[in-house]
């Protein structure tokens, strides 16, 4: 019997997918508030070349007007999705257009903000005819890979070893917060940390174990109720403590391991 039907898993996505995307509306990161920045942000990234030499970047962001017809067609494309469930194509145009909103959002900030990268992983999985499972799988490889390789480069940098590696960081983060926020909490947490550095390095390490873990869902299904658990908690604290807002497209992978070990149907769920 089949304890998970991968359509349902395809709403829950789509349905917060579509509340992210209409909180990023209301909280500026859609692209009509970002349009007239003065920013050309192209990394290292082959598809930013790509995006701009063909000019997508550019008619994006000609106008107001045309930014917003982008975020209002990427929003109702989602939307559409979500209402005709079964349209596989529908969901590949959703991808195609969350990718393009993905870089021009970076393009336009002038950093390289990976805050969507969650999205990408977890709608791959709906993308294909009859090839569900293995798509699923892959997209849980693909979030094990990156929430390692999180934990491993702090390692190799030896972050771990740095007295104030967290408590600077903390102080930096929430620095315009705490200007106008002196008597708040957080500020008092703040003063906390650069008093007792060893603590909140305690913290820090203990967030890069938790992503070096993840090595081990390349070998076995055994631990991915922790694994999902842990990036529960660990965006959490990531939100709450470094001020970083990937909480909401980064745990919607919470999926890939709550579910990896359910017998869910292989074949496309579009049918």
């Amino acid at each position: 019997m089949n304890l998970i039907n991968p359509l349902t898993l395809k709403r829950l996505v789509l349905s917060f997918l579509l509340i992210c995307l209409i909180w990023y509306w209301f909280s500026g990161l859609s692209i009509h508030h970002l349009y007239n920045s003065p920013f050309s942000y192209k990394a290292a990234d082959l598809i930013y070349y790509l995006l701009e030499s063909i000019g997508i970047i550019q008619l994006i962001t000609f106008s107001k007007l045309s930014s917003v017809l982008f975020d209002v067609l990427l929003i109702g494309l989602v939307l559409y999705s979500l209402i005709f469930i079964k349209n596989r194509k529908s969901m590949i145009m959703t991808s195609i257009f969350l990718l393009i909103y993905h870089v021009v959002l970076n393009y336009k900030l002038g950093y390289h903000a990976h805050h969507l990268f969650g999205f990408h992983f977890a709608l791959f999985p709906f993308c294909f005819k009859n090839k569900f499972g293995l798509a699923f799988n892959f997209s849980r490889y693909l979030a094990c890979l990156t929430y390692f390789f999180a934990g491993f480069f702090k390692f190799y940098n030896k972050a771990w070893i740095d007295l104030t590696s967290f408590s600077e960081v903390f102080q930096s983060q929430h620095a315009a917060f705490f200007y106008f926020n002196p008597n708040h909490q957080l500020y008092h947490l703040s003063v906390f940390f650069q008093n007792h550095p060893i603590l909140g390095l305690l913290i820090f390490n203990c967030g890069m174990f938790l992503q070096l873990f993840f090595i081990v869902g390349f070998f076995t299904k055994r631990f991915d109720l922790i694994l999902g658990f842990g990036i529960l908690v660990f965006h959490i604290m990531d939100w709450y403590l470094m001020n970083l807002g990937i909480f909401f497209s980064m745990t919607v992978l919470v999926y890939l391991f709550f579910y990896s070990k359910n017998k869910f149907e292989l074949n496309d769920p579009n049918t």
